[in-house]
């Protein structure tokens, strides 16, 4: 299921007053080298590539992550494992494994894990910005303050079970949490074509490269959803050969 979390009124009210937070000295900070401790759980760095990010969150069971913002990220929420309530300054949904929340520049949103077990989450940020972060409420005191500092950090990756995909290798399959997670890359026009009859079910986010129809118009690009059922009525679409999905699916086969 796709859900959407939308820029508000009340959301640019609650921006206007609250605190915009220093990055921590963290705009060139390389965190593929890191585990970064949460009061909830912990997170890290599993992809980057074209102006594109994705981390996986660890919540544990009756934590949530602060009530916050982006200004100028779309950021995507998809549920690896467990059930999650998320949550605006209006509204709350539940999400089931497979589920995707979109989120608007600007919107506040909370994460809760209500599941027993906790959940374990992929966040995909577009553009890459870690420190674009506006905290507005927080259940650990971290109210108005940036994203944690260098000593919240773990440099030691032989403490937590970590996953991490390059563009360089593709079709690597990876098992997180229920899911399985690859990078597929397309070189012509009828191996994207083959691979929308078969992956129905599963969340497609463009990594890198355009997708257009018969007109050249631009369908899909980089850090976009890819909803499958809008393509398969086109007859002549086209890839412009550079294009690489990240391919998140229920249906875990094989997985190094």
């Amino acid at each position: 299921m796709l859900r959407i979390f939308n820029k508000t009124g009340l959301d640019e009210e609650r921006l206007k007053v609250a605190t915009h937070a220093s990055s921590n000295g963290l705009n060139d900070f390389d965190f593929s080298k890191v585990i970064v401790r949460k009061p909830w759980g912990h997170e890290y760095l599993f992809y980057e590539g074209n102006n594109l990010a994705s981390w996986i969150l660890h919540i544990k069971k009756g934590s949530m992550t602060s009530m916050h913002c982006h200004e100028n990220k779309t950021t995507f929420l998809i549920i690896l494992s467990g059930k999650a309530k998320c949550s605006s300054l209006s509204e709350s949904h539940e999400l089931n494994e497979g589920d995707c929340m979109i989120i608007e520049k600007g919107s506040f949103h909370s994460t809760e894990a209500i599941s027993n077990g906790g959940i374990i989450l992929m966040e995909i940020e577009n553009p890459v910005n870690k420190t674009d972060l506006v905290r507005l409420k927080d259940n650990y005191g971290r109210e108005s303050k940036g994203y944690e500092k260098q000593k919240e950090m773990c440099f030691d990756l032989s403490e937590y079970e970590r996953v991490f995909l390059s563009d360089e290798k593709t079709d690597i399959h990876k098992k997180i949490g229920n899911m399985n997670v690859y990078i597929k890359e397309f070189k012509d026009n009828e191996s994207l074509k083959s691979y929308l009859k078969i992956y129905t079910n599963s969340i497609n986010f463009v990594l890198t490269g355009e997708i257009t129809d018969e007109m050249n118009s631009k369908i899909y690009k980089n850090g976009d959803v890819l909803e499958i059922k809008n393509l398969r009525d086109i007859e002549n679409i086209k890839t412009d050969n550079k294009v690489k999905i990240l391919n998140i699916s229920k249906n875990v086969l094989d997985y190094d």
